[in-house]
Order: structure tokens, then C-alpha cells, then sequence
């Protein structure tokens, strides 16, 4: 039976319901599966709409080419200068070392001799690459924003590229990696798949990518009054769910290695952190959809922002035979 506080929605619920109602009209087919798309998660201008079928979300309108350069030309900068990415620089960084033995594992198995070669897309400013570096492999990287790959070579010195691999991947590059890595950059793209495939390019047959980002439609995540904070535009142009991300890997010539879900850097992290993500979306249900009624909770699962989410991790093998 629906609550008589269902017809008595916060106006700044109502208001944003009415603005999903609007955007409907904006539907199409999802990208990665060719499946239906409804509008989900509104902010401001930004609407994501989530797949039926394999249930990942991206940005529609997707920003231009033009408007991302800006913004991430602006982000690598300091906060005094108007960056943004300071504010979670040492929080990466702590997950580097862990990161780049992982790497370094994987570039075993295909390493001929010498300094296993890592390939890192979306590097950043080169923290990555400096600790891969660091324990003995001989990396290169490459990120749009200039900014970053500025601070990379000047201050790191380590070799970083400006640009975007889908364009045009440098003929020395190709067959040449024996691992690359694409840590929380795929959700970036404005075309991922023609990423993974410029990246598949650069590795040796049988070389390994590691990519790590937001999961999408996780577990719980139902119970949710809001929406987890991988959904954040204009950065962020897709959410992939599980069933989403394989399903891009495996058309750009991957196969999978091993995928989990509730990546982190130690169990015990990852223990915490699977806790903390099931007991916030339960104890929201539970208060909210008391408070609200069925269609107050629902028009707050689009418009509330929550800082939870989890994290999915492949390892992908490049097929041997190029299919």
C-alpha cells in the first residue's frame, strides 16, 4: 500500500523528478550492450542514464573533446591555481606501491629478459610511474590533460605523454608492453572501447592489462536513498557495472584473467570497506523510505549523492591470436 507521504514529496525532490521526466525524451541505446537506457541520477545539467539490460550508466549528453581538455588541463593544477586533484593525490598515492607490484607480477609472465615494460593510460601527474620505476620496471605513460604530464617529466622525470591513445598509438609503442594499466581512467573516456582496443595494440601478444574503476550496480545499491559517488559529471562519463566492463574488454580482444569486486590495497580494507558500503545502504533504506514514502525515496535515490562505492579490479589477458 503506497504512504500518503508519497503525494507530499520535498519540492527539491519533486523538482528533480520532474527534470528526470523531462530528460526521458533523451533515451537511447546504451553503449556498451545496445540496450534501452532510462534516466537515473540528475546533476544540474548532467543526467546519467542506466542500461536495462547490463545495468551501467554513462553521461548523455557525453561532453566534447573540447570541454574535457579544459577540465582536466585545470584539474592537475594546484588547489591555488584552481586544481582539484590535490585533494586526493595522497590518497592514490597510497595505493601505489600495492599497484605496482601487482604489475609487476603480471609483467612476469610475459617478460622475455631485461626490465618488464608497463604501459600506464591516464597516468596523471606520474606517481604511478615513478614508484613502477622504483622497484625495477621501465615505464611509459600517456594522459590528456598537459598540465599533469608537465609536472610529470619536469618534476618526476619519468616518460609521459600528452594526448589521447585512441587517436593515434606511436608506432614504437605497439607489440612493445609486457603490462599496461588503467587505473580509474576508463570512466574518463568518451569512447572506452576504442581505448581498450589502442591498448591492446600496445601490448605483446599474451601481455596483461590491470584496470581498476567504480562499480556500478552493486550490491545493495538498490537499498541506496541516492546513488554512490562514481556517478560525478562532468569527470566521470560512465559507471560500469560488472556485466558492463567484461563485456568491453572481452570486444576489444581481452580475456579475462580475474575480476574483483571489492578491490582494495589489504583484506582488511577491503573488509571494512564492504561492511561500511552494506550497512550505509540498509540504515538508509530503513530511515528513508519510512520518512519519505515509496515515491519520496525513489525521487531521493536520483538526487542524493552518497560518498560510498565500490571498487572493481580486472586482470585481462590480450588474446594470443588477435581475435
Amino acid at each position: 500500500m503506497i504512504s500518503s507521504r508519497d503525494s507530499e514529496i520535498p519540492l527539491f525532490l519533486h523538482n528533480a523528478q520532474s527534470r528526470l521526466q523531462d530528460r526521458a525524451s533523451r533515451s537511447f541505446s546504451c553503449y556498451i550492450c545496445g540496450g534501452e537506457t532510462r534516466p537515473t541520477v540528475v546533476q544540474g545539467a548532467h543526467t546519467y542514464f542506466k542500461c536495462e539490460n547490463c545495468q551501467s550508466s554513462q553521461l548523455n549528453p557525453i561532453p566534447s573533446e573540447l570541454e574535457l581538455q579544459e577540465f582536466y588541463d585545470r584539474y592537475h593544477l594546484s588547489l591555488e591555481l584552481g586544481g582539484s586533484y590535490d585533494g586526493v593525490e595522497s590518497r592514490m598515492q597510497a595505493d601505489f606501491p600495492f599497484k605496482a607490484q601487482l604489475a609487476k607480477r603480471f609483467a612476469i609472465g610475459t617478460v622475455s629478459g631485461g626490465h618488464p615494460k608497463l604501459l600506464d593510460v591516464g597516468c596523471g601527474k606520474g606517481y604511478f610511474l615513478k614508484e613502477a620505476t622504483r622497484i625495477g620496471m621501465k615505464g611509459s605513460g600517456i594522459d590528456l590533460s598537459r598540465s599533469a604530464v608537465k609536472f610529470a617529466g619536469e618534476i618526476l622525470g619519468v616518460d609521459a605523454h600528452a594526448g589521447r591513445i585512441e587517436k593515434n598509438v606511436p608506432s614504437e609503442w605497439k607489440n612493445t608492453f609486457d603490462v599496461a594499466t588503467f587505473w580509474a581512467a576508463i570512466e574518463h573516456m568518451r569512447d572506452p572501447l576504442a581505448v581498450l582496443q589502442a591498448i591492446s595494440q600496445c601490448l605483446k601478444p599474451g601481455g596483461v592489462l590491470l584496470c581498476d574503476t567504480g562499480l556500478g550496480a552493486a550490491r545493495w545499491e538498490g537499498m541506496l536513498a541516492g546513488y554512490n559517488q562514481w556517478h560525478d559529471a562532468p569527470q566521470h562519463i560512465f559507471v560500469f557495472s560488472r556485466e558492463g566492463l567484461l563485456s568491453l574488454l572481452d570486444r576489444a580482444g581481452f580475456e579475462i584473467i580475474k575480476t574483483d569486486t571489492n578491490s582494495e590495497r589489504n583484506w582488511i580494507r577491503g573488509v571494512v570497506r564492504s561492511l561500511r558500503h552494506a550497512l550505509v545502504c540498509q540504515t538508509s533504506f530503513s530511515i528513508f523510505r519510512v520518512l519519505l514514502g515509496y515515491a519520496g525515496f525513489q525521487a531521493m535515490q536520483q538526487t542524493a549523492k552518497w560518498p560510498i562505492g565500490r571498487l572493481i579490479l580486472v586482470a585481462a589477458r590480450k588474446r594470443r591470436n588477435g581475435a
